[in-house]
C-alpha cells in the first residue's frame, strides 16, 4: 500500500490513474513562479502557504498536495531558480565568456526578490532546529563553488585568470563576494554590485587574456 510520500509524488508528477501529469507539472511550476512575487509583497513572515494559495487561486489543501511546509516550498523555489540560472549560463555560453563576475551580478540583480528570499533562508538555516535548510545550503554552496571553479578553469584556459592563484579558493571568494555585495545592494540601492564584482574579476585576471 503506498505511503503518504509516494501518494504525494504521484499527485505532483501526475502519474495517477486520472492522467494529471501535464496539469500537475504546470500547477507546481506556477506555484514556484508566483511564490517569489508573493514573498516580494509580503516578506518572509507574511508569506504563508495560505497566502500563496490565495494569491494564485489554489486552496490551502490543494497546495499541501505539492508542499508540506513553507520551508519545503521556499527551498524548492531556490533549487529551481538555481537550475534555471545554470541552464541559461550553459545554453548561452555565458559561463565561458569574459565578464563572468559581472554576469553573475547581472543575474542576481534581475531578481531582487529571489536574492532576498535566499538570504532570509540562509539566516534561518543557521538557527537551531533547521537541519533540513542547513543541509540544503551546505549542498548548494558545494555545487555552486564547483560550478564557479569550472567557470574559472575556462577563463584560465583563455589566459584570462592568473596562474598563481588556487581556483578552489578563488571560486569560494567569488561566491562570497556575490553574496556579500547582493546583501549590500538589497539594503542600500547605492551599493554598486557591478563595480565590486568587476573589481574582483580584475584582481583575478591576467593583464592580457587571449582570445
Amino acid at each position: 500500500m503506498p505511503n503518504e510520500a509516494t501518494q504525494k509524488a504521484s499527485s505532483v508528477s501526475g502519474t495517477g490513474s486520472r492522467g494529471r501529469y501535464p496539469k500537475g507539472i504546470l500547477r507546481r511550476q506556477q506555484i514556484l513562479d508566483r511564490t517569489i512575487e508573493v514573498y516580494a509583497d509580503l516578506g518572509l513572515e507574511g508569506t504563508s502557504l495560505r497566502a500563496i494559495g490565495d494569491a494564485i487561486g489554489v486552496s490551502h489543501a490543494a497546495l499541501r498536495r505539492y508542499f508540506d511546509t513553507r520551508e519545503e516550498l521556499f527551498l524548492e523555489v531556490l533549487r529551481e531558480k538555481d537550475r534555471q540560472a545554470l541552464a541559461e549560463a550553459h545554453e548561452t555560453g555565458m559561463d565561458r565568456k569574459p565578464g563572468f563576475a559581472t554576469m553573475a551580478a547581472n543575474y542576481a540583480l534581475r531578481a531582487p526578490g529571489l536574492m532576498a528570499l535566499r538570504h532570509s533562508m540562509v539566516a534561518r538555516a543557521l538557527e537551531p532546529g533547521n537541519e533540513h535548510s542547513l543541509e540544503f545550503f551546505r549542498a548548494r554552496y558545494r555545487t555552486i563553488r564547483q560550478e564557479a571553479r569550472v567557470m574559472l578553469e575556462f577563463a584560465r584556459e583563455r589566459g584570462a585568470v592568473r596562474d598563481d592563484i588556487p581556483l578552489d579558493t578563488a571560486a569560494a571568494l567569488l561566491i562570497a563576494a556575490l553574496d556579500g555585495l547582493s546583501t549590500q545592494s538589497l539594503l542600500d540601492p547605492e551599493a554598486d554590485m557591478y563595480a565590486g564584482m568587476g573589481l574582483l574579476e580584475h584582481l583575478l585576471s591576467t593583464a592580457e587574456p587571449t582570445t
